[in-house]
């Protein structure tokens, strides 16, 4: 469903965002010492033009953008049509061809990569490096992907903003004029899309929001100039013209100020960079000027926890990461480690920043080089790790978009029937099939939620002394595995815990089949669940229908996974399906599908 964006909400002005609206006090009437007269702490700098790398790689082509972490290594593109996966210490851990030349990636859950190429086309990447699918938006996409919390991806460009399930199909996309690339697509607390617009009212910056699914919800108006943009847990932190940084969350539906700091009280003459998830999910960094004024803030109440003045020029960063050492920074000519309490770990100079294109700092004390002539170069910057530096690094893991479920859901009952009836269930598998729903699918996924959150419980208390000889949907196992199978369709991540965990409950009754075979569906299996309850079932069924789906299901999961997944459970699962106990028919399944994954170069 293609949607003109029209907005029937009351603008929201200065006066819903009071502190946005406040006067910024002059910066020389703040109390305290002046950023200037600060002496930052010492430690040693490596001079890394004077010393030859730790480690040099030689890659086929040039590093076309940015690493991207995952629990894989550190992703990068490079020419020739090459995606490599690099460890902490520059070695290529593996290598898979693409099928075009990509100009972005950018990561989305559990370690699957969204690839743009040539602008137009649109490729999600498994965890192992595999092109799972590819979409045309129809229009040319300004910017990265922005991963959304339930598997779904939104892109956008020429006036428009689109979104696409788990499986490549166009769910929705909209008609957004005026958007001001120059800041991403933004997401705040509760999941809805913050969208930035080049248009201002008196000098002041614009946005809109859009629920997940799509339909227009607000118009804000800043009170300044805003010039970066990040999300986290809290909502969408701000950094203004001026120097003042700020914090817009949702409050009761709707988007308000939380705090703001004037430019008076940070010290910033100018917009800050932002980095988020600074050791805390509630410490943010915040870096401005030259020599640049680092602050630490707490993301729910703007409190300041940490400050330091470095090396850096804030306005030609280069690189910004939290790694295990600490928060490393870099600009063309210094690189820069500091701890949770602002205290510099390490720092490093160069000489050689016209040499490289793109670089990334590790939690194992290196950083890396990506030169333009094909080489990659690692340095050694710390030479050994405190013990219990772990890495902070963590997959993004599916989530329900809890704050778009409706609150007025029946569930099923002998005396009302079904929550979702014959043709309500037609209609959803039908949109699941041909996309462009819009944002219909709200009504949808909070009816799927609800019937499948019930079922969970029905089953949890099932053969206790809670358990209910009425139970709808005990006693409709026919209607429990249509609902199931629309979502294993519906392209969301979020469904797969409740099938993992059904999958156990279920084990030999009649809803198992159609849970193994939506597991297969689902594919996302971002922590194991599924392929862990493909297992159990496995070791609990002698039915050769139910074991022939579970290799089905372990070839899909695996598939879309990558190798990682199979080598630590796929094979596990198939290699059992060898034992003796089992049929000459499942024997002979099993090995088919080893071989089928060997085939598909996972």
């Amino acid at each position: 469903m293609k949607m003109k964006l029209s907005l029937p909400v009351v603008l929201i002005l200065l006066c819903a965002f009071p502190a946005f609206a406040a006067d910024k006090a002059p910066a020389n009437k703040t109390s305290g010492t002046s950023p200037a007269k600060e002496e930052a702490p010492s430690c040693p700098v490596l001079d890394l033009s004077a010393i030859k790398p730790s480690k040099v790689t030689v890659l086929g082509g040039a590093a076309l953008a940015e690493a991207v972490r995952s629990e894989s290594g550190y992703m990068i593109p490079i020419e020739g049509k090459i995606l490599y996966a690099f460890d902490g210490e520059g070695n290529a851990v593996w290598t898979h061809g693409l099928s075009s030349k990509i100009e972005s990636l950018s990561p989305g859950l559990g370690g699957i990569l969204y690839a743009v190429s040539r602008k137009t086309t649109l490729c999600m990447i498994g965890p192992g490096g595999k092109e799972l699918w590819k979409a045309r938006p129809g229009f040319s996409m300004d910017g990265d992907p922005v991963a959304g919390r339930d598997g779904r991806v939104f892109v956008r460009g020429g006036g428009k903003i689109a979104c696409y399930g788990l499986k490549g199909t166009r769910r929705w996309v909209a008609d957004v004029d005026g958007q001001d690339t120059g800041i991403p697509l933004m997401e705040l607390n509760d999941g809805r899309l913050l969208v930035f617009l080049t248009k201002t009212e008196g000098g002041k910056s614009c946005a809109l929001t859009l629920s997940p699914f799509g339909k227009p919800m607000e118009e804000l108006t800043f009170s300044g100039t805003v010039k970066a943009a990040a999300s986290c847990g809290d909502g969408v932190l701000l950094s203004f013209s001026d120097g003042a940084i700020g914090l817009c969350s949702v409050q009761g539906g709707k988007s308000v100020s939380i705090w703001i700091k004037s430019a008076s009280e940070t010290h910033f003459s100018s917009a800050a960079q932002i980095v988020t998830g600074v050791f805390s999910g509630r410490t943010a960094a915040f870096l401005s000027g030259s020599p640049a004024r680092l602050l630490y803030v707490n993301t729910q109440t703007g409190q300041v926890e940490a400050e330091a003045t470095t090396s850096l020029n804030a306005a030609s960063l280069r690189y910004k990461a939290v790694t295990a050492q600490g928060l490393a920074l870099a600009d063309n000519g210094t690189a820069e480690c500091y701890s949770g309490e602002a205290l510099p770990v390490w720092k490093a100079t160069y000489s050689n920043a016209s040499t490289w294109s793109y670089m990334f700092v590790s939690d194992e004390g290196f950083i890396n080089f990506m030169g333009k002539d094909w080489v990659i170069s690692s340095y050694r910057v710390r030479q050994s790790l405190s013990a219990g530096q772990d890495s902070l690094f963590k997959e993004k893991t599916a989530v329900q978009y809890y704050a778009f479920n409706s609150d007025i859901i029946l569930e099923s009952s002998d005396v009302y029937g079904r929550a979702i009836n014959g043709s309500l269930s037609l209609e959803m598998m039908e949109d699941w099939k041909k996309g462009d729903f819009g944002a219909r699918e709200q009504g949808y996924v909070s009816l799927l939620t609800s019937e499948i959150s019930s079922i969970d419980m029905a089953y949890n208390v099932a053969g206790t002394a809670r358990a209910s000889s009425s139970s709808y949907y005990l006693t409709h196992p026919a209607y429990c595995q249509e609902i199931f199978t629309l979502a294993a369709s519906s392209q969301l991540a979020s469904f797969a815990p409740y099938i993992a965990r059904l999958m156990i409950k279920t084990s030999g009754s009649p809803l198992s089949l159609t849970l193994v075979k939506a597991a297969g569906e689902t594919a996302f299996d971002a922590d194991g669940s599924m392929l862990d309850a493909l297992m159990y079932t496995a070791q609990h069924s002698t039915n050769d229908g139910v074991l022939m789906s579970i290799c089905d299901s372990t070839y899909e999961i695996c598939r879309f996974m990558g190798r990682n997944t199979f080598i630590r459970k796929g094979n596990a699962i198939l290699s059992y399906l060898l034992y003796p106990q089992f049929s000459q028919r499942v024997h002979d399944y099993a090995k088919k599908t080893l071989d089928r994954l060997i085939d598909e170069k996972i």
